[in-house]
């Protein structure tokens, strides 16, 4: 769920990294502490390029996203604890949902029933949401602006459907 929903993230907002997307998620996913560090040293995450490194915003967009997952699944218990927190994340972000196009192997292998009706986040979950998100993207060194943009990115998974095939 984290890999599908952070590869829309990175289709949005940095397109040019999704040749790379699948690599970079599974070193991520094999050593996020590594994926997050860089080179062997921890000043900052994977980057690439001569002269100026570059900076490679997948492994960042994953670690939001993987936090954004977790702060949610903790408001979807506190509020509903008997309904299934996968199902409901699901709906939330709209997983399995992919528009047409050849499938993408980090693809989460449920689906959520094209009849699924999101749950609804109230302000104060999108607030705490975006502060989570927030947080995580400045301790990761992120800019501002690309927080605002990464934040954005992913709370607007949770607000608005995806394409349908």
């Amino acid at each position: 769920m984290i890999t599908e929903i952070a590869r829309d993230v990175i289709e949005e907002i940095a397109r040019e990294e999704l040749p790379t997307f699948s690599a970079v998620s599974r070193a991520y996913f094999a050593d996020p502490q590594r994926a997050m560090s860089g080179r062997g040293s921890r000043q900052a995450p994977l980057g690439f390029g001569s002269g100026m490194v570059e900076l490679i915003l997948t492994p960042i967009v994953l670690a939001a996203t993987a936090k954004a997952v977790e702060c949610l699944a903790e408001t979807i218990l506190k509020r509903a604890p008997g309904e299934g927190t996968n199902a409901a994340l699901r709906r939330i972000f709209r997983v399995g949902h992919r528009s047409p196009g050849p499938p993408v192997p980090d693809d989460a292998a449920q689906s959520t029933p094209s009849g699924a009706v999101a749950v609804e986040l109230r302000q104060e979950d999108i607030e705490r949401l975006r502060h989570v998100v927030e947080a995580t993207l400045h301790d990761c060194g992120t800019a501002p602006e690309s927080s605002r943009l990464i934040a954005d990115a992913i709370i607007g998974r949770c607000r608005t459907p995806r394409p349908t095939s």
